[in-house]
Order: C-alpha cells, then structure tokens, then sequence
C-alpha cells in the first residue's frame, strides 16, 4: 500500500535507489506508529507490484531495511548515511 506507492513511480526494473530505500524506511516507521505489526509491513513487500519492480536480491534489501529501521536497531538517519555515495554527507534535512 504505501511502500508500493513509494516504489511505483521508479521505471520497471529500475535498481533500488538510496532515496528509495530511506522512503521505504520512513513509510514503515509510520506504519508502525499507526500500530502496524512488521509482519504486516513486511507482508506490503510481497505483493505483485513489488515484485514486479524489483529483483529478489532488491526485495531482500528493503526487507532488511524495513525490519532494522522498524526496530529501531538503524536509524532512517544512519541508513541515509549508510547507503549515500561516496562524497556526500548523506543527511537529509
């Protein structure tokens, strides 16, 4: 629902981008404040669209963004420094 949303605008078998990921990170931290369990949040990630849009080693990445930033084991502010490119400061402001 909103984490395909987020994804849907990206071209098909477009790569998974930081910004991506930073959104998709974001989006399930708002769903977990609304009371979505991560299976539910998780569950978003396997509908058609997704896999339709992503490859399975891209999947699996979101997957594992959207379990640790959920947890709280990364912060969206880590992951966007994890995953900027080299040279940039990677926060967002």
């Amino acid at each position: 629902m909103l984490l395909a949303g987020l994804l849907l605008a990206a071209p098909v078998r477009a790569e998974l981008t930081c910004e991506q990921l930073v959104a998709s990170a974001e989006a399930g931290i708002a769903l977990r404040d609304q009371g979505a369990t991560l299976k539910f949040v998780l569950a978003q990630t396997e509908k058609p669209e997704m896999r339709d849009r992503l490859k399975p080693d891209e999947l699996a990445t979101l997957r594992r963004v959207i379990r640790l930033t959920y947890t709280g084991e990364v912060s969206v502010y880590e992951l966007a420094g994890s995953c900027a490119p080299p040279g940039s400061d990677g926060s967002r402001r």
